[in-house]
């Protein structure tokens, strides 16, 4: 919930030392007046009963603050209180204000931003009168103003269970039912203070919001699309129910919703990779392109790691040529540091190993061990790469050379725990294709170990691979014994 509901507060009032600053609050509401005098006589089940002299003190103060003559409001009730606790009159004796009055004093303090006086006041209130409404519902919304929700529910309980039916307080239970993980119960908070009063937004976002975190993403985006009618401007709306459709896996919907906001100009930076993301799962490299680069054309400061993963997304999914474009742009926009650049160029490695490029695959890579020689990643792409030369190779001397390249910086890479997996399994798949099976069994064991996820591909293969390694020794074993066998033949005499 953006900020706390706006409390609607009965007639307040500070004390004898200060003025009142009537907060416009009171004036939103036309009811006010009528239910600050109240209907004494009909609630009396719930409201202590008054004296004559203070239900006209009411009316009196009614009529004051009916011309915005808030100081002379201040003034009768501080003069009502002092005459009724020490009368001038000697002939008076003195006597003691009702539960009622204390009630005002609080809403007055509670209107004052005087809330620890408020606080005492709505207690005192509930103690010389437990089952008095209006003062457990106004000691619970101050409990709100505070942010005391844990205090605030049990009150506001109490006002319901006393029969309270106003929509403010269904709506403030809702809050702290949410605010408590406790979504089904503010979700019948938050409907009943619908129900009564449907044209408040904040109990429409709160029975959203409870919708939500119940994963009933269906009427969630059902209400979000009443929301969305009565609001177009409100860009959060649209955002949560594009977060709602996604949760439902309707993500091209999603991404309607995205648009509109791109085309309102509304869209942050974070909405428009979404955007790309989406469209990149949909198959369209173009739009996602677009996305991507208003993206870091939003951003008041560009982020390298989410452009840099963009155009990673781009190269990944088949589009390397569109990757290329995006990179470039992101390099243009200058403001990069040593390792953003490093970073970068090494996005432009993978972008020519996709498009099979393999002379600008090479020289990045050099100039890249130049400036990180210890770089991680650096060092699985250059065994990757001498590995790819080898595979392709004729001359079996440029091919030893570059096998030999590849096993050294695939060891180097494996010391490294950011790319272990993945040079412990390129070392295996290497020495397996040279045949060498019984050398690749203790890598690819170890890219096992070190897999998360799913194992069984990798399993399955290192089944294959360990048969072939069984028939290589039992085939060393068999020749190892024949050589035997013929060096004791030759050693008989014949």
């Amino acid at each position: 919930m953006r900020r706390l509901f706006p409390i609607l507060l009965a007639l307040a009032l500070p004390a004898p030392a200060q003025t009142i600053n009537a907060p416009s609050i009171l004036y939103r509401d036309p009811k006010f007046l009528k239910d600050f005098v109240g209907s004494y006589g009909i609630l009396s089940d719930v409201e202590p009963k008054i004296s004559a002299d203070e239900q006209a003190l009411l009316g009196k103060v009614q009529d004051l603050f009916g011309k915005n003559q808030f100081i002379a409001a201040e003034q009768e009730v501080v003069r009502f209180v002092k005459e009724t606790e020490a009368p001038t009159d000697p002939e008076k004796k003195p006597g003691e204000i009702s539960a009622t009055m204390v009630f005002v004093l609080g809403n007055l303090y509670f209107a004052s931003d005087r809330t620890d006086e408020a606080r005492r006041a709505f207690n005192e209130a509930i103690r010389r009168f437990p089952r008095f409404r209006r003062a457990h519902t106004n000691l619970g919304l101050l409990h709100i103003s505070k942010n005391e929700l844990a205090q605030a529910l049990p009150v506001l309980q109490k006002a319901v269970e006393l029969g309270e039916t106003s929509p403010r307080v269904y709506g403030m239970m809702g809050y702290c039912y949410m605010q408590d993980k406790n979504a089904l119960a503010a979700e019948n908070a938050y409907r009943q203070a619908y129900l009564l009063d449907p044209q408040n937004r904040d109990w429409k976002v709160g029975l959203t919001q409870a919708l939500v975190q119940q994963e009933r993403l269906e009427e969630a985006t059902s209400m979000l699309n009443t929301m969305i009618t009565e609001n177009p401007e409100d860009r959060q709306l649209w955002l949560q129910q594009a977060n709602a459709l996604i949760g439902q896996e309707k993500k091209m919907e999603a991404a309607v919703n995205l648009e509109v906001l791109r085309l309102k100009g509304q869209a942050s930076e974070s909405e428009l990779n979404l955007l790309g993301n989406i469209y990149m799962e949909q198959g369209e490299a173009q739009l996602a392109l677009f996305a991507y680069l208003e993206a870091i054309e939003k951003a008041p400061k560009l982020d390298v790691q989410r452009a840099l993963k963009s155009a990673r997304i781009l190269n990944e999914y088949g589009y390397p040529e569109k990757a290329e474009a995006f990179v470039e742009r992101v390099a243009k926009m200058g403001g990069l540091s040593a390792t953003d650049l490093l970073e970068l160029d090494l996005v432009r490695v993978k972008i020519a190993r996709s498009s099979n490029d393999v002379a600008k695959l090479g020289t990045l890579l050099r100039d890249l061990f130049k400036r990180d020689p210890g770089n991680a990643e650096v060092l699985l792409e250059l065994a990757k790469h001498h590995d790819d030369l080898a595979k392709n190779e004729a001359d079996e001397a440029k091919r030893g050379d570059d096998l030999g390249e590849a096993k050294v910086h695939y060891k180097l890479a494996l010391e490294k725990p950011a790319v272990a997996y993945q040079a412990n399994l390129g070392m295996g798949q290497l020495l397996v294709r040279e045949k060498q099976y019984t050398e690749a069994m203790p890598y690819i064991e170890r890219a096992l170990s070190l897999k998360t996820g799913d194992k069984a591909s990798l399993e399955q293969y290192i089944s294959r691979v360990r048969r072939a390694a069984d028939r290589e020794n039992q085939r060393k074993e068999r020749e190892a014994k024949e050589r035997a066998e013929a060096d004791e033949a030759a050693k008989k005499p014949k």
